[in-house]
């Protein structure tokens, strides 16, 4: 299904005759795909020699940065971004997990180009907890980013993606998966290029955890946060040795604390109207956690009494706090289909949460749950309720939490 998307149906510039226009885009994309296909190369002369050499180490990978930087032309033209007033964009995550989502989100293709959006972000979980992780399910994601082209997507990685993988083993070493090699595939992948976002977008990436990215659009600062479910990725780790895991949980929040200070930083500066930081976590999901005992350490199970969340809870507290404007958190993870300012007793008058739709189905009682959709979020900083969302498809509206 995913290879047969047209995703050059986007780039739909005024000129005609231009390069970027549809028709002439097609035959660039057939004549790049030819050369790649024989092992040939195509150099974009605005390239650095570093990204060059970076994309070469796979074929695939540099067809697709030299396509999508060609992508970023077009989208210039289009993504001119206004500061003040009221926008929206698109949030994807939780699917595709099945048929059923497939065809959702081929529906939702047609109305996101219809609709002109100037990003899209991506909170994570392209697949469901209990697929097998594979190169191939890494594809159809790949091809989902192509297919929005040429609207640029700000994808961050969810626990499916990487996390859960050693649920599985090697069928023929029957040894469990790595889900630390897993992510380090992953950021080789999807992060080890430059952004190819338009330049009014100022779109960059975190040095020491390129997940994370930031840009700014309509006088907003937006971020995204490596911060993913099963405790933070701090439980049910059964194929890499603990202490090679702790250190890199350890790694990834300082990276995320540091990251978002310097996100709120920015926008104090350059007195930006609200704050958006998206992420896969529910970090509200706590339940049977206990209360103010922050992880130090990760476990093979569940009987891990820790929160993994607590010091990132508590520092976009104290950064919506000290920011003069409104904050929304974005995430997925889980099933309701929420928006409101509960935030597990963290809650300052100025800070939002949205559980994005799209983690939907049949639950083992046989009762439906959740919203098979993708979400358009709308900002309008000065309203009394800046932040509002629906479905795209379905144009169900979230419920208030």
């Amino acid at each position: 299904m995913w290879r047969n998307l047209n995703f050059m149906a986007a780039c739909n510039h005024e000129d005609e005759n231009s390069l970027w226009c549809p028709a002439q885009a097609q035959k660039l994309t057939k004549s790049l795909m030819a050369h790649n296909e024989s092992g040939k190369t195509m150099v974009d002369k605005t390239t650095t020699t570093r990204e060059v050499s970076r994309a070469m180490q796979h074929p695939k990978k540099f067809f697709l940065f030299f396509l999508f930087t060609l992508l970023a032309a077009c989208a210039s033209k289009t993504a001119a971004p206004s500061e003040d007033g009221a926008f929206s964009f698109i949030v994807i995550g939780d699917t595709p997990y099945g048929p059923p989502d497939e065809v959702m989100l081929a529906q939702a293709l047609t109305k996101i180009h219809t609709g002109a959006y100037p990003f899209i972000i991506h909170v994570g979980d392209f697949k469901g907890g209990g697929a097998v992780c594979t190169d191939a399910v890494e594809d159809r994601l790949e091809a989902l980013i192509a297919a929005l082209a040429p609207t640029p997507v700000f994808y961050t990685p969810g626990d499916n993606d990487w996390t859960d993988c050693d649920r599985f083993k090697d069928p023929d070493t029957a040894v469990r998966a790595s889900e630390l090699d897993r992510l380090e595939g992953l950021r080789a992948r999807f992060f080890s290029v430059p952004l190819t976002a338009p330049a009014a977008l100022q779109a960059r990436r975190q040095e020491t955890q390129p997940e994370n990215a930031a840009w700014r659009y309509g006088g907003v600062q937006f971020a995204t946060l490596h911060i993913v479910g099963t405790n933070n990725a701090r439980d049910w780790v059964v194929g890499d040795p603990l202490e090679r895991a702790t250190e890199a949980a350890d790694a990834r929040d300082a990276g995320n604390l540091a990251w978002l200070s310097k996100i709120f930083a920015a926008a104090k500066t350059s007195g930006a109207r609200a704050v958006v930081i998206a992420m896969q976590a529910d970090m509200t999901d706590i339940e049977d956690k206990p209360e103010d005992v922050m992880c130090k350490d990760v476990a093979a199970n569940a009987d891990h009494p820790c929160d993994g969340f607590i010091d990132l809870r508590t520092a976009i507290k104290d950064a919506a706090h000290s920011f003069n404007g409104p904050v929304l958190v974005i995430h997925g993870d889980t099933a309701p289909f929420t928006l409101g300012q509960s935030f597990a007793g963290e809650e300052v008058e100025n800070l939002w949460r949205l559980n994005a739709a799209g983690d939907a189905g049949i639950g083992r009682t046989g009762l439906t749950y959740g919203t098979r959709d993708v979400t358009i979020v709308t900002i309008n900083p000065p309203a009394d309720k800046p932040f509002s969302a629906r479905g795209l498809i379905t144009d169900k509206m979230p419920k208030s939490k």
